[in-house]
């Protein structure tokens, strides 16, 4: 079963690849290299093309830290928008969005080989700065409608099938997102879902969300953490949480047939219940650990090395997976725990580590802004989480950019 998984997120990777190496194509592109388009035969065969190129686009803006999926997309309706009102009749945008295509199924078809040399892995567009690929892969979306215009086909149509076959591919690859909750204990849920259409898998950072009720939780969460983040004046808030807010309201939306925004204020109670679960969490595990610590209970973590703290964060209700989003607020709770069972029970190790170093090596490293004058200062969790040397954990391994 391993195997298999394997294999199939190496094939999202090679998707990832292909669409980079289409995009490179396109960018080196000029008018007098592309050949007319054929007539219109197959409109079904096109919108499949098209679906195919922008399903592996969203591959690769998971590998490519700087790349959003729906910030290009806005930009490539923008300069579709413009390149319509001043070249109407353009046609060199549709042939050379058709050989981009043409590129990205051969790359799929022989992974291993271009014009003699081995294919560029993801890393390579280090080469060029965040911006300028985002606007070359704006230009390739834009013109991929242009030629879907040009053939017959409906491009909205072709972004939903992409992005459900991309959806799918990473199910396939990393199995369901999991709340870690009892499923003996079915939750209630708040909107109340159409009897049409049916959920679809939708794809977070967090993982790929299979049922109607994950998916509302997951979007309170998701929500809280973002009001929590900005409401202590640090900025905005983590991207990946806020792509997945916006996946979650419109995948919710589209099933209970309302707009995003009133999903989110459907909600509201509930998500601002769980930002003070949030806002109280440290101080309330503060008071655990100087009850055990006091009691000398045996401790929820561990105080001096590195070690399991899944009892605490049950106990808070941190029954997901870790993600580079949520583990600040866990490292905080882990920090708070331990730093007060250890006064309490004012009992240590000659030579140990703290447990505040201690429980930054077991999370890993996070860079936060900077909070603006006059903001409160963030919890000594957060700064210690710049300190570890462990990598974030990603529901997918992703490559960075030089």
């Amino acid at each position: 079963m391993n195997d298999d998984r394997d294999a199939r997120f190496h094939a999202n990777t090679r998707r990832a690849i292909a669409a980079f190496e289409a995009i490179g194509f396109f960018a080196q592109t000029r008018s007098w290299q592309t050949s007319p388009l054929p007539a219109r035969t197959n409109p079904e065969r096109d919108l499949e093309r098209v679906a195919g190129m922008l399903c592996g686009i969203r591959h690769l803006t998971d590998q490519f830290i700087g790349l959003r999926f729906h910030d290009v997309l806005s930009t490539a309706n923008e300069l579709y928008d413009w390149g319509r009102s001043i070249r109407p009749a353009a046609a060199t945008e549709p042939t050379a969005a058709s050989h981009a295509i043409d590129i990205y199924e051969r790359c799929l078809r022989a992974p291993t080989q271009r014009r003699g040399r081995a294919y560029w892995p993801p890393d390579t567009l280090a080469d060029l700065n965040s911006n300028a690929v985002s606007r070359f892969t704006a230009l390739l979306i834009a013109s991929l409608r242009h030629y879907a215009d040009q053939q017959g086909v409906g491009f909205s149509a072709a972004i939903a099938d992409g992005l459900r076959a991309y959806a799918r591919q990473r199910l396939s690859a990393e199995g369901p997102f999991e709340t870690g909750l009892d499923p003996a204990q079915p939750r209630a849920t708040t909107l109340s879902p159409a009897p049409f259409p049916p959920f679809e898998p939708v794809a977070t950072n967090q993982g790929v969300v299979t049922s109607f009720g994950d998916a509302e939780w997951l979007l309170i969460r998701t929500t809280a953490r973002i009001r929590d983040f900005e409401h202590r004046g640090f900025g905005t808030a983590d991207h990946r949480d806020l792509d997945d807010r916006r996946a979650l309201a419109d995948a919710l939306a589209g099933v209970c047939g309302c707009p995003a925004g009133e999903i989110l204020g459907q909600l509201a109670p509930q998500t601002a219940a769980r930002a003070t679960e949030i806002e109280r969490g440290p101080t309330a595990a503060a008071e655990l650990g100087r009850e055990h610590g006091r009691t000398r209970i045996q401790p929820y973590c561990d105080l001096y090395i590195d070690g399991d703290a899944t009892a605490l964060l049950n106990t808070f209700g941190e029954t997901e997976r870790l993600t580079s989003a949520n583990h600040p607020y866990r490292l905080s709770l882990v920090v708070a725990y331990a730093d007060a069972y250890k006064e309490a029970s004012r009992h240590g190790l000659p030579g140990a580590d703290s447990p505040t170093h201690s429980a930054a090596r077991d999370f890993p490293q996070q860079h936060l802004p900077s909070p603006p004058a006059g903001a409160s200062a963030p919890p000594d969790a957060a700064n210690q989480a710049r300190a570890s040397q462990r990598a974030a954990p990603e529901h997918r391994p992703r490559r960075r950019t030089r």
